[in-house]
């Protein structure tokens, strides 16, 4: 949608453009700016391109691969229709909406498939769009308002991503699908016993549930833990990726370097609502 007017945007291959004669031309990247009027100072702080560059190499490690394959296939047991739409908020550099694009075109290779990614940092949004070229990445702020029509999305992604249930009901279609991951309170504890990190909230996936609550319903759970042996760069771009690399100072990054190995546990809950309270 417009973000000025609210009319659909039809595409050429350079511009986005409304009935009103609005216009938004691609980056060179690929990515296109949708920030609605009045959110261009969002207060919401982007990944910077260091942390996008270190959680892009923990991706290609594979240390969130099975968190991955969880959406992913939680995403395709949803009947997969002739035409069908993913909003992945929050998408970051386009790790997960990707690996779900990929595993949609792999069991449906036949349906028409728009694959859509927001996010309000423009460097996550570069990355994204040179990686993954089968999906439409947009900059948006998902605590505000979305640039995407009514009740066009089949399912809808947030993965460690701010949550704006207002906009996700409004977006999502009846019957339609939102998955969303949180950590869980076992999640990198060997690294939050050893170093000031940002703590994990005791009732975070409760809170997160009763929030949604009114427009969704829970379907199914699933706890995705694992353990990995690390090395200490692992362990550095572990903390490089997140917001954690705002509250280590230089002695913090000094003492994981001197670590030779690290076991560290990974654990996330995978929750699945249903639109419709």
């Amino acid at each position: 949608m417009c973000p000025v007017c609210g009319e659909p945007l039809a595409a050429d291959e350079r511009t986005l453009r409304c009935a009103e004669r609005h216009a938004f031309d691609r980056a060179r990247d690929g990515y296109c700016h949708l920030l609605p009027a009045g959110h261009g100072k969002t207060a919401i702080r982007g990944d910077t391109r260091e942390m996008l560059l270190a959680r892009r190499r923990i991706f290609e490690r594979g240390l969130y691969a099975p968190l991955a394959d969880a959406v992913a296939e939680c995403v395709v047991r949803e009947t997969v229709s002739s035409e069908f739409t993913v909003l992945d908020v929050g998408c970051g550099e386009g790790y997960y909406v990707g690996r779900v694009a990929r595993a949609i075109a792999e069991r449906a290779p036949d349906a028409v498939r728009c694959c859509i990614g927001v996010d309000v940092s423009k460097d996550a949004l570069k990355l994204a769009a040179r990686a993954h070229r089968d999906v439409c990445f947009l900059v948006n702020d998902v605590r505000h308002r979305l640039t995407v029509a009514d009740a066009c999305v089949d399912v809808l992604l947030d993965v460690f991503a701010p949550r704006n249930a207002p906009e996700f009901a409004r977006v999502v279609r009846d019957d339609g699908l939102l998955v969303v991951v949180i950590p869980d309170e076992r999640h990198l504890q060997e690294l939050r016993e050893r170093l000031p990190l940002l703590g994990i909230e005791p009732d975070k996936r409760e809170r997160a549930i009763a929030r949604l609550g009114a427009a969704f319903r829970l379907e199914s759970e699933q706890v995705v833990e694992y353990g990995r042996e690390l090395e200490a760069e692992d362990v550095l771009d572990l903390l490089r990726m997140t917001p954690n690399a705002w509250h280590l100072d230089a002695a913090d990054v000094e003492r994981v370097a001197s670590w030779r190995r690290a076991n560290v546990t990974f654990a996330m809950h995978v929750l699945a609502f249903r639109r419709g309270g």
